[in-house]
Parts: structure tokens; sequence; C-alpha cells
């Protein structure tokens, strides 16, 4: 009988235990389960806004027109702040034709006598002008998509402006079998817009160079120049390897700048397609 009783009783506590762990194990998969259909649903939701910001970017434009795209969505846009912008453009991939449309539009001057020295061209892109995060127009535009996107109370909001000016951008690829073969390089015109004096900027490691050539003044970028380093941490180089050449010309008003990533194109090959960029537009 008491073997009987001791059974009964080990028997009811496997069960009370059993019901235990099995509610525990329940309790658990049920919260991972709760958080794989949360992530599953964030997945979805930012598959479906990056579809239609895709839908956005890829739409037919007008010549001058541009589109600003804000997303309401804290998992797509984190800081609330960032924006995109889709505007018209023509890409050539024959220089030739690209040199006659920029004279009929009237584009900034970017046009180079002969191609850098181990170097082809491979691409010009004319697009409509988008001001310069660091300017205060673009500043300005930057806060009122910023406004007008939070208080739209839409997950993607789409906001639809025009600009007659320009922006050109020639690409050349280093030629293969040569020291250059692997490299890129750009080169950028466009309105150069006033700086916003109110931007901070980290100091860099090492002060730019400053240049002069043909009465314009130049900056260049490399090395500890594109190195900077907050209080809070360690020094930060996003361009290992490039270099920059930057100038406005004074008498246009049109910024350029030279961008190198990689090889061993020296700084005098650099200043010699900024001088041949100045002296086309004497």
């Amino acid at each position: 009988m008491k073997f009987q009783k001791s059974a009964i009783a080990l028997a009811s506590l496997g069960l009370l235990l059993g019901s235990a762990y099995g509610s525990a194990s329940a309790a658990s998969g049920s919260k991972s389960s709760t958080k794989s259909a949360a992530a599953a649903s964030t997945r979805q939701t930012t598959k479906k806004i990056q579809a239609q910001v895709d839908a956005i970017r890829l739409q037919t434009k007008k010549p001058g027109e541009i589109y600003y795209v804000y997303v309401n969505d804290k998992k797509y846009n984190p800081g609330g702040v960032s924006y995109q912008a889709f505007s018209y453009g023509l890409p050539f991939k024959n220089y030739q034709e690209y040199v006659q449309k920029a004279q009929v539009l009237k584009t900034p001057f970017l046009q180079l006598e002969q191609a850098p020295e181990d170097f082809q061209f491979m691409s010009a892109y004319l697009s409509a002008y988008n001001p310069k995060p660091d300017s205060i127009e673009g500043q300005k535009l930057s806060k009122q998509i910023v406004a007008e996107g939070k208080a739209s109370g839409k997950t993607v909001f789409v906001k639809k402006m025009t600009d007659k000016r320009w922006s050109v951008t020639l690409t050349y690829h280093g030629s293969e079998g040569s020291r250059q073969a692997g490299v890129f390089l750009s080169i950028i015109a466009a309105p150069a817009g006033t700086p916003d004096p109110s931007i901070e900027y980290v100091p860099s490691l090492a002060e730019p160079e400053k240049l002069s050539v043909e009465g314009q003044d130049l900056t260049y970028k490399a090395g500890d120049a594109l190195k900077y380093k907050k209080a809070s941490s360690p020094a930060v180089n996003n361009s290992q390897d490039a270099q920059y050449l930057e100038w406005t010309d004074s008498r246009t008003k049109i910024s350029y700048t030279i961008y190198v990533s990689k090889g061993k194109i020296t700084k005098k090959a650099l200043v010699s397609l900024a001088e041949q960029i100045i002296t086309g537009q004497s």
C-alpha cells in the first residue's frame, strides 16, 4: 500500500513538473514565435517600402525634374532625417555626343582636350542639379523635405521639383595593362552654391594643400587630409588611397571635383587635368 501511495505521489509530482515545464516551454516558444513574426513583418514592410522607392527611381522623368523621397518608417529611416533624390538624367557612352549635347544645353563647362594618360573614357552623365548638402540652399531644402515628409502622414512621401541647372559627371577607367589598370577617376562640375557657415566640421589630421593654377585657387586632399578624428573615436578614413582636387572657378562660380581611387596617378597629373578644364574656358 505504501508503495502504491508513493507511486501515486511520484506520478502526481511528475505530472506537476511536466505541466510546469510544458508551460514554461510553451511560453518561451510563444515569445520566440512572436519575435520571429515581428522580424518577418518588419522585413516585409521594408521590402514594400523599397519597392515603392524603386518604382519612383525608375519612373520616367522630364528634363529638370527631381523627385525627393522621404520615408516615415523608423526601421527604414532610423534617424528620421534622411531622404533620397532621383532626377532626370542623360547618360552618354560616346564623348563627342556628350560634348555636343552639353553645348546645346549650356551645362557647366567640363571638357578635356585629351583623356588622362593611361585612362579610357567610360561615360558622361548630365543630371538636374541637386543642391549640395553643406550649402545654405541644400540645408534649407533638407529641412523642407523632412518637415513636409513628417507632416504628410504618408509612409512614403514624394515631392516633385524642377531645376533648370545642370550637374555634369565624367568617368574614366584605367586602361588594361597600364599602371592605372583598375583605377576609377571621375570629374564633377556643378553650381557651387554658398557654404552654410552654421555647419561644423570635424577637423582632419592634416591640412589640405592649397594650390594655384591659372589664377584659380585649388585644394588638394590625400592621406591624412582625408582622415578625421573625433574625441570619442579613433581616426576614420573612408577614402583610403583616394585623392581629391577641388576648386570653384572665380569667373563662373562653378565648382569642380576631380576624384581618383587607388592607382599611381600623381598630383601633377591631376593638376594637369584641372589646367585643361580651367584654360578651356578662357
